[in-house]
């Protein structure tokens, strides 16, 4: 694959939900998704916007939704194959927690170097307690799309 500047991740809700049985919380009947939470936040399309009109290569990344459409994607070796100094993964809301950490563990393992950045809501208001995790190296808070550059 081509080189990233940055490549923005979105993960689903829980990481090995085709391997396992769960019993999710209730679905808003307002919002289109599934209860993987397969919709990316739209601050993914502003933070790209941004950062390309700068010059920079930015790829978005919705592993949720190729996780879920199908059954034999396998998301490690797509992330083992991405190039980018800089990961970028959204814990917008809180019930991304487990497959957002899980995604920054498999970037870590695949790319030890490369720097792993949450963002989002959640991440913002718990951003202390994510600091302590060894594979995320920062986390933004607030409007990340100016803070991204």
């Amino acid at each position: 694959m081509s080189q990233s500047d940055l490549v923005l991740l979105h993960p689903p809700s829980v990481y090995d939900f085709r391997q396992k049985t769960i019993l999710y919380g209730p679905v808003s009947d307002l919002i289109p998704s599934s209860s993987v939470f397969e919709m990316y936040p739209i601050g993914f399309a502003s933070i790209a916007e941004y950062l390309e009109r700068a010059g920079y290569r930015v790829r978005i990344v919705n592993l949720a939704v190729r996780m879920l459409n199908d059954s034999n994607f396998d998301a490690g070796a797509m992330l083992k194959r991405l190039r980018s100094p800089v990961f970028g993964i959204d814990l917008h809301w809180l019930v991304h927690a487990h497959g957002a950490i899980e995604v920054a563990r498999l970037v870590r393992k695949y790319h030890p170097e490369a720097k792993i950045v949450f963002g989002g809501f959640s991440a913002s208001y718990y951003s202390q307690e994510l600091l302590k995790y060894p594979e995320i190296d920062y986390v933004l808070r607030g409007d990340s799309t100016e803070r991204t550059l």
